[in-house]
């Protein structure tokens, strides 16, 4: 069975079909007219989905579990030094697009007066 982080396909399905539910509802709710109420059947559509996945799953859960052998990962060191390095960079550009961008001065102009 292929997992990410322990976790099974079907979790990333029933996450990625209630994260559609969700905006597809709110999408919904600001319609006008009968289609409006499409929101209920989107919701009650996701919710059936979701029964069928739970109670009948593919997988039989007796399997026998196969032992798959570890492998070390000897990059972590340097990948989490580059990434480290590169958050730290934008973390420097956001804040000197906040000083030279958005905080720029705004001069006002001098009045010319006729006399």
């Amino acid at each position: 069975m292929a997992t990410v982080l322990g976790v099974g396909v079907g979790i990333f399905i029933l996450a990625f079909i209630w994260t559609l539910t969700f905006a597809l509802c709110l999408f919904f709710s600001r319609s006008q007219g009968g289609l409006k109420n499409m929101a209920i059947l989107i919701f009650l559509l996701a919710l059936t989905i979701t029964l069928i996945l739970v109670f009948f799953p593919r997988e039989d859960p007796n399997a026998p579990v196969v032992e798959d052998y570890t492998i070390y990962d000897n990059t972590i060191i340097g990948r989490t030094v580059l990434v480290s390095f590169m958050g730290l960079f934008v973390l420097v550009g956001v804040v000197f697009v906040f000083i030279f961008h958005w905080m720029d001065p705004i001069m006002a102009k001098p009045i010319k007066k006729r006399y």
